[in-house]
């Protein structure tokens, strides 16, 4: 019997999401350990842009979050470790 069949549709996609988004955010978390500390994180992929995603992150994560091509990225990231020198 799948998680699927035993607690409904779509149950089994929630459970595999809710262990993408514990990884991601300890892999965050591993990044910035306290206030002081600043790091530039790419999620490369469009699913991050979804809302159930977007949810899944701290809200510390949310605020500063953007969603943008990939050369613009690039230039984000620029000007944000500009201003951190």
């Amino acid at each position: 019997m799948n998680v699927n069949s035993k607690l409904g549709s779509g149950a089994g996609q929630k459970f595999y999401e809710n262990q993408c988004m514990k990884a991601v955010n300890q892999c965050i978390g591993r990044a910035v350990r306290h206030r002081n500390d600043f790091a530039a994180v790419l999620l490369l992929d469009e699913r991050y842009n979804r809302m159930s995603v977007k949810n899944a992150l701290p809200n510390w994560i949310k605020r500063s979050l953007k969603t943008c091509e990939y050369e613009e990225s690039f230039k984000q990231i620029t000007q944000f470790f500009t201003r951190r020198k």
